[in-house]
């Protein structure tokens, strides 16, 4: 919800947007996992780890890869 739709997120609410390339190659695979799974101090980003598996959350980090513009071409 917080990311939207499409995975663009909202500047509003500061979320980042999955389809920017240049965010996706600022992030690490392993960073990923560690926001999804603890969250992200000072932000509206909490932790998953109570409410999804692990695998779960390696098939969210892998959809959030997927949303990048620029394989999309």
């Amino acid at each position: 919800m917080c990311h939207g739709p499409d995975g663009k997120g909202f500047s509003a609410i500061k979320t980042p947007n999955f389809t920017d390339p240049k965010w996706q190659a600022s992030k690490k695979d392993s960073e990923l996992l560690d926001a999804i799974n603890n969250g992200r101090k000072d932000t509206m980003m909490k932790g998953f780890s109570d409410k999804l598996k692990e695998d779960e959350i390696e098939s969210l980090v892998k959809y959030i890869r997927s949303l990048n513009s620029s394989k999309k071409k």
